[in-house]
């Protein structure tokens, strides 16, 4: 596993949660010695930040159901929009896609859609629009991961920054080896992620649904 994620709470909380918490004991301690009703709220705000930031970054344990045919999805969120647009890459130069929004309430871990070999990686630096605009897609800072499944099926998953996010986490390279669910990375704070796949996948949500990453069902292929 190149993305370790072994805590309930991701490792990259660390330089947030740290100074927050110490910032908020540190309040509460003055505001109970001095009396001061100022820091102690002040210290309470912070704790309530502190709280927030752990609850960002949270991995939460849930049951795969693993399944050769479909893709899963690999975030929490809304689904922002679905259909068969353009890509190079595809058979025919089609691919279908499903846009995934994860607000600043949702969990960020990411996660594969599918069993693959990693066929090779590109880091894009851009913008930071809002992620929920399909201009993100193009133009904000983005890690594009080509997936090979056993199937030899090309599966796209593209992380991108959003209106707040500020930095993509994911480790992934050419050769590595993931599974059906596991752990790629995380964006922080808002961010879109994308799936795109062969015209012979099906989508089996639209949008507006709401998807929980490494349980929902995105698309399935019609030639299983």
């Amino acid at each position: 596993m190149k993305y370790s994620t072994t805590h309930p709470i991701a490792r990259e909380a660390a330089p947030f949660l740290a100074p927050t918490l110490t910032l908020a004991l540190v309040l509460i301690a003055y505001g109970v010695f001095s009396a001061s009703a100022i820091a102690s709220a002040l210290g309470g705000l912070s704790l309530l930040s502190a709280s927030y930031v752990a609850w960002f970054f949270r991995h939460p344990r849930r049951e795969l159901r693993r399944s050769a045919s479909h893709l899963i999805a690999p975030a929490d969120g809304t689904v922002t929009s679905v259909g068969v647009v353009p890509h190079s890459s595809f058979p025919n130069g089609q691919a279908v896609k499903v846009a995934v929004f994860m607000s600043l309430f949702d969990v960020h871990i990411n996660w594969s859609p599918c069993d693959a070999a990693v066929e090779k990686t590109e880091y894009f630096p851009g913008k930071f629009l809002n992620a929920m605009d399909d201009k993100a897609s193009e133009q904000n800072e983005r890690k594009i991961i080509y997936l090979r499944c056993p199937n030899n099926d090309l599966v796209i998953v593209k992380l991108v920054a959003g209106l707040v996010a500020r930095r993509i986490v994911s480790p992934l390279e050419a050769t590595d080896e993931v599974a059906q669910g596991e752990a790629i990375g995380l964006i922080r704070f808002g961010s879109r992620v994308e799936v795109l796949a062969p015209t012979h996948y099906q989508p089996l949500v639209k949008k507006g649904d709401k998807v929980l990453g490494r349980v929902s069902a995105l698309m399935v292929s019609v030639n299983s």
